[in-house]
């Protein structure tokens, strides 16, 4: 019996998940992304850019997982405006970004946000960057390190004010 119960939470936790409310959120913050893919940062690169701010307020706000898919698809938003110049390596960088969200959102909930602020721009700006050199070589992680903590503390920061403002 119990885990018949348990079936039935599960798939009306799904259920709820997809809400239309819920799909218009992350539709809208999805377009902010797009919007900020275009305020770009100085990059090797140039797919370091505004795309993730509304992602990481997003994981503020409403949850991990919205936030978590908004950062992802922002980054492929941002790799898609400048030609995607690491081909399908984007896809992994937008799955780790969202991974990053989840870390970001677990850490405010269950230590603080100045903790969660600083330990989901290190896993941003070098983390992500340590596990893209079998891919791309030491040549890029030394190049972009500074650039991603950058953006990832210029993202965050402002995620926070916003958050903050609202709350």
């Amino acid at each position: 019996m119990s885990s018949k119960l348990d079936n039935t939470t599960r798939v009306k936790n799904k259920e709820e998940f997809w809400e239309t409310k819920r799909l218009v959120r992350m539709a809208l913050f999805i377009a902010m992304s797009g919007l900020g893919a275009w305020i770009t940062l100085p990059s090797p690169i140039g797919t370091v850019a505004l795309d993730s701010a509304p992602g990481y307020f997003l994981a503020l706000f409403a949850g991990g997982v919205e936030g978590a898919i908004v950062l992802g698809l922002g980054h492929l938003l941002s790799a898609f405006k400048v030609g995607f110049p690491l081909g399908p390596i984007h896809i992994l960088i937008g799955v780790l970004m969202g991974i990053c969200g989840l870390i970001f959102r677990y850490l405010n909930q269950k230590i603080n946000l100045v903790i969660a602020a600083i330990t989901a721009i290190l896993v941003n700006g070098v983390v992500i960057n340590v596990l893209l050199i079998p891919l791309v070589g030491m040549g890029f992680f030394v190049g972009m390190t500074p650039v991603l903590l950058l953006g990832s503390a210029v993202n965050i920061v402002l995620a926070i004010v916003v958050y903050r403002m609202l709350n």
